[in-house]
């Protein structure tokens, strides 16, 4: 299925959603920047990864629309126009969950569908988990439960190498820098994210004073073993959708197809062919009809 297009923008060269109305929720003195747009009955909130906005759902915000949700798309702390603070401890992913709930409580959502990538995903399934009275469905992209995670093997751990050598105190130069791609400024970024056509509009943002320190922080705060205090995230009672595209470089087929190991409720797996783990940017439409797909099986969940 063909959507039409989400208008967007390049503000500067950063990349943003419109046609959507922005919203700003101050939690714990710092702002958080939200898009919504629509009047349906239910609402669907996209939670984005690194080094993404919530522009990277673009691609999925006018197919729901279309269906008739009402969609909300939140940047996380230090991503998109929300706030950027330098002390590492406001990045835990505790802290990314308060500041979610913040949102959609703001908002005036009560239940809602919800989809988590990368980064999000780390908040949105122990959302999942602790909330299966507020949370109608659920759909991990790319990123499964992490229980599964940490039980992937050799082969996860290999893929996430990339999550050590952004501990390093020269992180920020390295990704600044020309050791790793084909040479000039933020050649390894370009490196790391696969040479990917978003990386201008990434590099964009992150060239703005204390955002690439903001990202970095999310892994100081979660994966740093002096600041790491992650709690396990329980057994998920929500109806999930599990989507791992086959060209993913740093999550394996495992830590998604055995997430189900972990779900008290349906549970659906499925790969994407054709898409790296920028699946919303890859293949935008298909990624909207499985979101679709698995939120109109279970809208009646709640209700």
């Amino acid at each position: 299925m063909t959507h039409s297009q989400q208008p967007s923008v390049f503000e500067g060269r950063r990349q943003r959603l419109t046609g959507m109305t922005r919203r700003t929720v101050v939690v714990d003195g710092h702002r958080v920047n939200a898009f919504e747009a629509g009047d349906g009955p239910q609402t669907v909130v996209l939670v984005p990864g690194i080094p993404d906005s919530s522009a990277v759902y673009r691609g999925q915000v006018p197919g729901l629309l279309d269906a008739g949700y009402r969609v909300i798309a939140p940047d996380l702390l230090g991503q998109g126009d929300s706030d950027m603070p330098a002390d590492v401890a406001h990045y835990t992913i505790a802290k990314d969950q308060q500041r979610l709930w913040a949102v959609v409580d703001a908002l005036g959502v009560d239940t809602f569908h919800l989809v988590g990538h990368d980064r999000g995903a780390g908040s949105t399934w122990a959302m999942a988990a602790h909330r299966p009275d507020r949370i109608t469905s659920y759909v991990a992209l790319s990123t499964g439960h992490p229980s599964a995670r940490a039980r992937a093997g050799y082969e996860q751990r290999q893929m996430s190498w990339y999550m050590l050598r952004l501990l390093f105190s020269d992180a920020e130069s390295w990704l600044r820098g020309d050791a790793e791609g084909e040479g000039g400024a933020w050649s390894t970024f370009r490196w790391w994210v696969g040479n990917h056509s978003e990386a201008d509009a990434w590099i964009a943002d992150l060239e703005r004073p204390g955002a690439l320190r903001a990202m970095l922080n999310f892994y100081r705060a979660n994966i740093h073993p002096v600041n790491a205090s992650m709690t396990p995230v329980p057994r998920v009672r929500v109806p999930v959708l599990g989507v791992w595209p086959t060209g993913d470089i740093y999550s394996s087929l495992e830590q998604m197809a055995r997430s189900g190991e972990w779900i008290d409720a349906p549970w659906r797996f499925e790969r994407l062919a054709g898409a790296g783990h920028f699946l919303q940017l890859d293949r935008p439409d298909a990624v909207t009809d499985l979101i679709l797909d698995h939120t109109e099986r279970h809208r009646d969940r709640l209700a």
